[in-house]
């Protein structure tokens, strides 16, 4: 018992000496090579209490892995050596070249509406694998080698990204060949208006706004419009044409629709419950429900209004049908708003209407949604009574 006191005390003295003389930490001379390019010369100094940990854990390669679990890789590489995680991060960060994504050109046309351009990939050194290396090495005699090499990084958007997300995914078109040159005007200029639109996502698009007001200082003429089921002279004539065909293309797009008001009598250009008018009070107005921009483009050929929407499509495929419901007789009736009795001889001052109730379903699949029902009213047949004649009043 008497020898072991002494022989504690030389040990735990001869510790104390050596810590004192010595310096705190260990070099380490490490050949670090990336792409087989050598880093500049790195001494890495390893503290003591850290070297004697490695040794405990197995070596540095198994200690650099615990360490992992707990820090990132440049936290876990200064651990093992002074500064060795700022330095080797540096390294990587100068080796590394960011990817390029794919990119588009909107080209506003039908035939050929988008140019692609290829992504380009980058270079990355990760430091996680740059640590693994120098962590092996560092178990090996001082002057080992340590290679490592970077690896492609892939862009985030590629090419056939893009191409996914601009697809074709409705189109609809109207006819305007019996329409006079002021309404032809009117319906190119808005629709012109409308062309080149870019929708992002959750964006509603606002006809009004998107087209502007109907004047003719901004270059629209006079043409028919419907006021109270009557056709009257009015600047913008034909321009619910251009809002009806975009309604028809955004419905079959499975877009949801914020605002549609129908005409109060049917159009010739389209069914039943299909068309969308519009004014400087009544606007139509859709959202992009997508996660990707849709863009619209308008084309008018040999007399055609044609919408196409491109983006990201909704699953399925739609139809619209437009079903009559009920044909509304109309009354004849005199000026004064009694009953016509059905004299030869009286004038008819207007002619009457039937009056039309509809409904607008989507079809996709097996499954048929209500989109919309209208009630186009009637029109009044007018008549005016001639006077009796002197000789069959005597």
């Amino acid at each position: 018992m008497r020898r072991t006191i002494p022989l504690i005390l030389f040990v735990t003295i001869a510790t104390v000496i050596l810590s004192a003389t010595s310096a705190p930490y260990l070099k380490k001379e490490i050949r670090v090579f990336v792409d087989r390019e050598e880093l500049e010369g790195h001494s890495l100094r390893v503290e003591v209490t850290h070297a004697l940990r490695a040794d405990k854990a197995g070596g540095y390669a198994k200690l650099y892995e615990r360490l992992l679990e707990r820090y990132d890789a440049k936290q876990a590489l200064n651990y093992l050596a002074i500064g060795l995680g700022d330095y080797l991060s540096a390294e990587c960060e100068r080796r590394s070249v960011k990817p390029l994504d794919a990119t588009l050109e909107w080209t506003k046309g039908l035939s050929k509406p988008f140019i692609y351009y290829d992504e380009t990939p980058g270079r990355e050194a990760s430091l996680t694998d740059v640590g693994r290396a120098v962590a092996r090495a560092m178990d090996r005699d001082t002057g080992a080698h340590a290679y490592t090499y970077t690896h492609e990084s892939a862009a985030a958007v590629t090419r056939a990204d893009l191409v996914n997300r601009t697809r074709e995914i409705a189109r609809f078109s109207t006819d305007f060949r019996t329409s006079g040159e002021n309404r032809r005007h009117n319906i190119a200029l808005a629709a012109q208006a409308i062309n080149g639109t870019v929708l992002a996502p959750n964006e509603t698009f606002s006809f009004n706004a998107s087209v502007g007001e109907r004047l003719e200082e901004r270059g629209y003429r006079e043409a028919n419009i419907v006021v109270s089921g009557e056709f009257v002279k009015g600047v913008g004539g034909g321009v619910c044409q251009v809002s009806t065909t975009l309604y028809n293309a955004v419905l079959l797009a499975g877009l949801p629709v914020e605002y549609a008001a129908a005409h109060s009598r049917p159009v010739s250009y389209v069914s039943y419950s299909r068309d969308c008018t519009v004014s400087s009070a009544i606007d139509f107005r859709f959202r992009n429900d997508t996660d990707y921009p849709i863009y619209v483009a308008a084309e008018i050929r040999d007399c055609t209004l044609t919408f196409c929407l491109f983006g990201e499509a909704h699953a399925g495929t739609r139809q619209l049908e437009s079903e009559l419901v009920e044909i509304l007789p109309y009354r004849s009736l005199y000026e004064d708003g009694s009953t016509y009795s059905g004299a030869e001889e009286d004038l008819l001052l207007s002619p009457g209407r039937e009056g039309i109730r509809s409904r607008l379903y989507q079809i996709e699949g097996e499954t048929r949604t209500l989109i919309r029902e209208n009630l186009y009213p009637p029109k009044d047949e007018i008549y005016r009574k001639r006077p009796l004649s002197k000789e069959r009043t005597a």
